[in-house]
């Protein structure tokens, strides 16, 4: 099924001449249980948040070697998109051993679930890790949810929501839930995902 496309049938009754009498016919059929409901995407958002004291690549910031266990990392990160969850992590990264000239970071050291408005702009900041035995740190904002407005113009019934990615491709992320006749739903992925080109598909379970 394509999405944002309301299907719209319309029918009518016609009467049957039968050896010259008019016969009306029987009652519609109740076609209710049969029917499938008709999803369509009204609403997509997706936040774009960037580290704006960033170029590109991710700003390394160099830790001071007699930097104490008060230092704060911190960064500028604006919303660019619609409103919605960022996530934002802090790596931390020490030298490596045979190349003092290349840094390496492992997983996050600290992550945050932060609420944007479109448009806003703010700092966010780590005070609770110690920079010990660190030689630099960056900070790396990604989609932290989408979120999608699923409307029912069918009858009542299970519908399956999907998170597509570059090309139309499924994500490993979907949801099944049951939408009301003339429903709607909100439905909410959650991040982290890389900052793609995303979109959400809906279609009928079969059941």
């Amino acid at each position: 099924m394509e999405r944002r496309r309301a299907l719209v049938t319309a029918g009518g009754l016609f009467p049957m001449a039968i050896s010259g009498c008019v016969s009306r016919s029987s009652e519609p059929e109740d076609l209710d249980e049969d029917d499938p409901p008709d999803p369509v995407v009204e609403d997509v958002r997706i936040p774009a948040v960037e580290h704006v004291d960033r170029n590109g690549m991710p700003l390394i910031e160099p830790i001071d070697e007699d930097a104490d266990s008060a230092l704060e990392f911190a960064g500028t990160f604006e919303n660019a998109g619609d409103a919605g969850d960022a996530v934002i992590s802090l790596y931390l990264l020490e030298a490596d051993g045979t190349d003092e000239s290349a840094l390496v970071a492992g997983a996050p050291a600290r992550g945050t679930v932060a609420r944007f408005a479109a448009g806003e702009r703010r700092e966010i900041v780590f005070d609770d890790v110690s920079p010990q035995e660190y030689d630099a740190y960056f900070l790396e904002a990604q989609i932290g949810s989408v979120e999608a407005d699923v409307r029912n113009d069918g009858e009542a019934g299970k519908v399956e929501v999907v998170l597509t990615g570059p090309g139309g491709q499924r994500a490993d992320e979907r949801r099944t839930v049951e939408i009301d006749a003339d429903g709607t739903e909100t439905i909410s992925f959650d991040g982290p995902f890389m900052r793609e080109s995303y979109d959400v598909r809906a279609e009928p379970v079969d059941e």
